[in-house]
């Protein structure tokens, strides 16, 4: 079971921001004009659908596994994903010369599995989705990890990932910083919550105590949020149509939530219309190729905008991973 994690200090969150620089790009944080002009207010969307891999889940299995230690680097992983982990997890090994084993649903996007495959993981698709797709895919690769000795690594729920996942903010807020700019909403997209528990250690905890971070997750899916509510970890129904597979846990992680309610983050979730025309949105006025799952922190503001009316909202725009056809039918809408 995770245990509680408190929150480094800033000079450790630089210092793990800066461990990863030599592997990772930094990722541009655009000041969008367009949507500031919806909220009579500035928004700032941080790109890391331009991360290698296309997704900020680079970061965090990077640092993840530099941590591991040589016996284990030489054993090899094991763990899950739906597909950015799975992606991130795969670049990670094929640089720093560790075999890595994943196990994917097998609805996973094609262009996910194969980004996996290209980067040399092993992958084992699953069809089992009960009790969620998510869960027995963890199933799988705990077996895996009990018959050949591999180091079993959480996608989402694991204090080292997490930290290694801060690194997103770190960098938002030196850019931040830079432009001689404040932050009064955070928008971090959520499934199980390694994104905004490492957020939220940079912005309201040390850096920036005045912004207030908000986990957004798909309406349906808002297990952060409910448990946020609740005071202590929840589930959700997910009984609605959601095309933000990258955000489908239904329970966030343990050690996440533990880090959220601490930095008293709040949460919102977005209808799938809004998901859409967040794509939508970074493509034609952005020119940024965004997947669901990354396009709604835009969808947030869009669907809430008055919420966001004349502050400075920065949206971490998580990942751009869409297959050429999905793209296609959600900007010909």
């Amino acid at each position: 079971m995770p245990t509680p994690l408190s929150t480094p200090g800033l000079k450790t969150l630089k210092k793990i921001y800066q461990s990863q620089q030599s592997y990772t790009r930094k990722t541009p944080l655009i000041h969008c004009e367009e949507l500031g002009a919806r909220v009579q207010g500035k928004v700032f969307v941080k790109a890391e659908s331009l991360q290698k891999t296309g997704a900020f889940k680079f970061r965090g299995a990077l640092h993840r596994l530099l941590q591991l230690t040589e016996q284990e680097k030489s054993r090899g992983v094991v763990a899950y994903s739906s597909g950015n982990f799975a992606r991130g997890l795969a670049a990670a090994g094929e640089i720093l010369g560790i075999d890595v084993h994943i196990v994917m649903p097998a609805d996973a996007p094609k262009n996910k599995i194969d980004s996996a495959l290209a980067h040399g993981a092993e992958v084992k698709l699953c069809d089992e989705s009960q009790p969620s797709r998510e869960e027995a895919a963890a199933a799988e690769a705990v077996e895996l990890s009990q018959q050949h000795n591999y180091s079993l690594l959480h996608p989402f729920d694991d204090a080292t990932l997490i930290q290694g996942q801060s690194a997103v903010a770190m960098e938002t807020s030196e850019q931040l910083e830079q432009l001689g700019e404040t932050c009064h909403f955070l928008l971090c997209p959520t499934g199980g919550g390694s994104l905004v528990a490492g957020s939220s250690m940079v912005f309201n905890t040390v850096n920036y105590p005045e912004t207030q971070v908000l986990a957004i997750e798909p309406s349906g899916y808002e297990g952060m949020t409910l448990s946020i509510e609740e005071g202590r970890r929840a589930r959700a129904n997910g009984n609605l149509v959601s095309s933000c597979d990258a955000l489908q846990a239904l329970s966030p992680g343990e050690t996440n939530f533990l880090i959220v309610q601490n930095s008293e983050v709040a949460g919102l979730a977005v209808d799938e219309a809004f998901v859409n025309e967040g794509i939508r949105f970074a493509a034609f006025n952005m020119k940024l190729i965004l997947e669901p799952s990354g396009a709604i922190g835009l969808g947030a503001l869009l669907q809430h905008s008055e919420k966001f009316r004349e502050k400075t909202t920065v949206i971490i725009a998580s990942g751009g991973n869409i297959d050429i056809e999905e793209y296609a039918r959600i900007i010909q809408q």
